[in-house]
């Protein structure tokens, strides 16, 4: 498959880096110029000046801009006089849909949304690691298969989502992903409370933190769950709930709910 890239940020970077042993990256195109170039000099492709220029050599084209930008990237496309029959459109946006290229069916055009479950800290290293993303596509069915089959080919498992469906699908990465920072920083600032200072904190709490996660990765939550609510150690749980305080006994009051639920699936138990 023929690839090009609008935007040379570390989204678009790595997934051409990763997927140029195996396709042709024609190349980049920027509000950059140089960022252009330095993706494409990465990469083994070219930098163009003008999408004008790039989107008619390729099959495909991936508009890697911030999610506030992809719209208004497309309506520029959208704008030009480019033939678009029979090309896939493609952004990696995790919480935008197919849905933002409005118009593409009168230019014969097919769109798609494919998100790396993974995050892309580095625009020159992360291409090493994104063999183990989970990715998930949504989009026109005209297409989709080669869609698929362009990430699946790499070895990557893929799941095919409803475009109806892709904020929740967000939600649900954030939760996993982001939400565990401020989770984190809540244990953090009940250990301050305790005498430790910030630094020795976060120290203190991420082999406990590290291993469970590791444990989660690797044999899922039901086997890695431990703790009083696994235990049906209700004492403990109300002596934590006592000493809790505002939001974050709040917090641990609604989590603990699902821990039970879990605990119950764990040991075949409805109560």
């Amino acid at each position: 498959m023929k690839l090009g890239f609008i935007g040379a940020g570390k989204v678009g970077t790595t997934l051409a880096k990763y997927l140029a042993p195996h396709h042709t990256i024609i190349g980049f195109t920027s509000r950059s110029y140089k960022s252009a170039k330095e993706a494409a000099n990465f990469t083994g492709s070219r930098a163009f000046e003008h999408f004008e220029e790039l989107i008619p050599l390729c099959d495909t084209v991936f508009i890697t801009v911030p999610d506030g930008q992809i719209e208004l990237v497309w309506n520029e496309i959208l704008a030009s006089d480019i033939d678009l029959q029979d090309k896939n459109i493609a952004h990696c946006s995790g919480a935008l849909s197919s849905d933002v290229f409005a118009g593409r069916e009168e230019r014969g055009a097919f769109g798609y949304s494919v998100h790396p479950l993974f995050a892309v800290p580095s625009k020159t290293e992360t291409y090493q690691e994104l063999h183990k993303s989970f990715f998930a596509i949504e989009g026109d069915s005209g297409h989709l298969a080669e869609m698929v089959a362009l990430i699946a080919d790499e070895g990557n498992v893929v799941q095919v989502i409803d475009a109806a469906e892709k904020v929740r699908y967000h939600a649900a990465a954030v939760l996993a992903s982001n939400q565990v920072i401020a989770l984190y920083q809540r244990a953090c600032d009940e250990l301050v409370r305790c005498g430790f200072t910030p630094e020795n904190a976060e120290k203190a709490l991420a082999p406990l933190f590290l291993g469970n996660a590791e444990h989660v990765a690797q044999d899922g939550v039901i086997a890695s769950l431990t703790g009083p609510a696994e235990r049906g150690d209700t004492a403990t749980i109300q002596k934590h709930l006592d000493c809790l305080d505002g939001s974050t006994r709040e917090v641990y009051s609604l989590l603990n709910d699902t821990l039970l639920e879990i605990a119950a699936r764990k040991h075949g138990s409805n109560n």
